[in-house]
């Protein structure tokens, strides 16, 4: 019984993590979605972004989920030691790497050290790497929140007060237009910690099949609200209307927690059983961070080499899958070189 629970727990969470990874890699394919326009094409570059904007909260959830525990493995400082070499040295040398590259190619001027240190510290020379920041203070404050890992009661309490005060309220002051200055904002979970604790709750408790389906009509909502809202407001001002917009908003939230929960229970079923399949869930899972980080490198360069038309549908709906398998052949050929590749891809 202990071995099935453990299988199943390694490959939902491996399953999540290379469908986030397809996920991010898929937002990064539609440009259009910021371009508003009347259009079908906006329209459907919309839906894509919509059906994939859980993809960042469940990379946290993740950590939350397989991260929270870690006393029971290793102390503190060995944990922020193996948190720093995995991602921390990866960034530095790619973040060096896109450097290196775009002062070459002329992208970026140097313009003195001030402006260098800030395109640093605010993540302009790599934009997408925006997400190290808020993963950062996560790690930086699970040896806190660790502590009341046995304290599920506490863990709730803050997540629904969180929930409540920093997506809710939020939302609802604007779309009534009132002034809202954030002094409601549950402090101890801000920002993206409240994605930790969810994961690691939705994990480890046992969810009823009532319970499941009530989380998948949430996640429904949330998406079909995000959706129809930004559409016919849009339209009706004649710009983007991202009242619904933003990870840590409440439609987000219910979508993440709903696609969290289905694929966790999902993986029940036979197919996930399969050792074959396991092996390779498990492979791809092991690309997912050095995919993140090159990714976008690998969309410059398919889209400048094959003058890629970045508004067409085909590109839209095909695209993230070419970037993303080109993305994977190179990370498995770079993870093998000896000495190097295990710094570049953890």
């Amino acid at each position: 019984m202990e071995k099935t629970v453990e299988r199943k727990r390694i490959v939902y969470f491996d399953v999540l993590n290379v469908l986030a990874c397809l996920c991010v890699v898929g937002m990064h394919c539609n440009g259009a979605v910021h371009a508003f326009s009347d259009s079908s094409v906006w329209r459907q570059s919309l839906l894509v972004d919509v059906l994939a904007y859980w993809a960042v909260p469940v990379f946290v959830m993740l950590s939350g989920a397989t991260l929270m525990n870690y006393r029971r493995r290793y102390s503190t400082k060995v944990f922020l030691r193996r948190r720093f070499l995995k991602t921390g040295v990866p960034l530095v040398i790619w973040t060096v790497f896109f450097y290196v590259f775009y002062r070459t190619r002329g992208t970026i001027a140097w313009t003195g050290w001030r402006a260098f240190l800030n395109s640093v510290i605010n993540f302009s020379i790599v934009p997408v790497y925006w997400f190290f920041p808020p993963l950062f203070m996560v790690y930086l404050s699970l040896p806190v929140l660790s502590l009341l890992v046995q304290n599920r009661k506490t863990l709730w309490y803050m997540t629904v007060l969180a929930f409540a005060s920093c997506s809710v309220v939020p939302f609802v002051c604007t779309a009534l237009g009132l002034t809202y200055w954030g002094s409601f904002a549950f402090p101890m979970m801000g920002g993206y910690l409240l994605f930790a604790v969810l994961g690691d709750l939705l994990h480890t408790t046992e969810l009823s099949r009532l319970q499941r389906s009530a989380i998948y009509v949430l996640g429904i909502l949330g998406a079909a609200v995000r959706y129809f809202h930004t559409v016919i407001f849009s339209v009706r001002e004649g710009a983007i209307n991202k009242l619904t917009w933003e990870y840590t908003n409440w439609p987000t939230i219910l979508l993440a927690a709903a696609i969290f929960v289905f694929i966790k229970y999902a993986c029940d079923y036979p197919i996930f059983r399969n050792e074959k399949f396991i092996r390779l869930i498990k492979w791809l899972s092991g690309a997912s961070f050095g995919i993140y980080l090159i990714h976008v490198l690998v969309i410059d360069r398919i889209t400048s080499w094959f003058s890629v038309d970045t508004l067409s549908g085909w590109w839209r709906l095909f695209g993230a899958f070419a970037v993303y398998f080109v993305a994977l052949l190179l990370v498995k050929v770079l993870q093998k070189i000896p000495y190097v590749g295990k710094y570049l891809f953890p």
